[in-house]
């Protein structure tokens, strides 16, 4: 059995490790009569599936551990963002060029950081089908497991009484987007992979991210919107027909690319 990629000492012995957590794809399956999704292939052939990719032996049970602690102190600042209009203490929204921004007042930038690392270096590491076109750079793969690999932990009380000593942080931008309000008509997608030579993005049900290796290629409205730095974090707020647009064209882009 390998050794687990992110600590580098346990066996990579865990079984059923989801590579997105599993809450970010839970309403593709609560929004549905028969609580089941359809995956869709290059081809355009539709298969039922009733949960979000998993994969055996990607990590190690410890390590799977310290990822489930972040994911749950994440889980419930997401439920933070889908309400957000109801909590004004905790979100501000602004205007940044002609795009709402919701400014996240109660969200630490530092765990964001860590949370969605984790997610862009599964993301790279894994060998599901699915996610075949989602494959950073191996330096920069290494970069991102070697900042998890120091600051995550296996107890939530650890990992709070020490996310604030975090210091060298791997810096790229990051655009995060989010629907403006939920729609019960459409539970929309779950899909990653690489769009150009140093974009990727990650469609989710609840979240747009898109990530970028090369800051020389972003422009400055979007530099304004990124969540490289240490600030608040902020989402692009899109409506409900600009989200069905960004995810009706990621899924044709899907079937048209057979490159992605």
């Amino acid at each position: 059995m390998k050794t687990c990629p992110l600590c580098h000492n346990n066996p990579a012995d865990k079984k059923n490790s989801h590579i997105i957590p599993k809450f970010l794809g839970k309403p593709l399956f609560e929004r549905t009569k028969h609580r089941h999704s359809l995956q869709v292939d290059k081809k355009g052939k539709t298969k039922k599936i009733q949960d979000i990719p998993k994969e055996d032996f990607l990590i190690c049970e410890i390590c799977e551990k310290r990822f489930e602690v972040l994911e749950t102190y994440f889980s419930k600042k997401l439920i933070g963002l889908r309400d957000y209009n109801n909590r004004k203490d905790k979100f501000e929204i602004l205007k940044i060029g002609s795009n709402n921004i919701l400014k996240c007042l109660d969200l630490d930038p530092f765990l964001f950081k860590l949370f969605y690392y984790s997610m862009i270096w599964r993301l790279s590491i894994t060998s599901h089908s699915i996610f075949n076109n989602f494959q950073l750079p191996s330096e920069i793969e290494l970069e991102i497991g070697t900042f998890l690999n120091d600051n995550l932990f296996e107890k939530h009380q650890e990992l709070l009484q020490n996310f604030k000593s975090i210091k060298n942080y791997p810096e790229f931008h990051l655009i995060a987007y989010k629907p403006e309000a939920g729609n019960k008509d459409f539970s929309g997608i779950l899909t990653a992979f690489q769009m150009s030579d140093d974009h990727y993005g990650i469609f989710m049900s609840d979240m747009i991210l898109f990530f970028y290796l090369n800051n020389n290629k972003i422009d400055h409205l979007l530099e304004l919107i990124s969540n490289k730095g240490k600030g608040n974090v902020k989402f692009i707020i899109a409506n409900s027909i600009q989200w069905r647009d960004i995810s009706s064209a990621v899924v044709h882009h899907r079937l048209l690319n057979k490159n992605s």
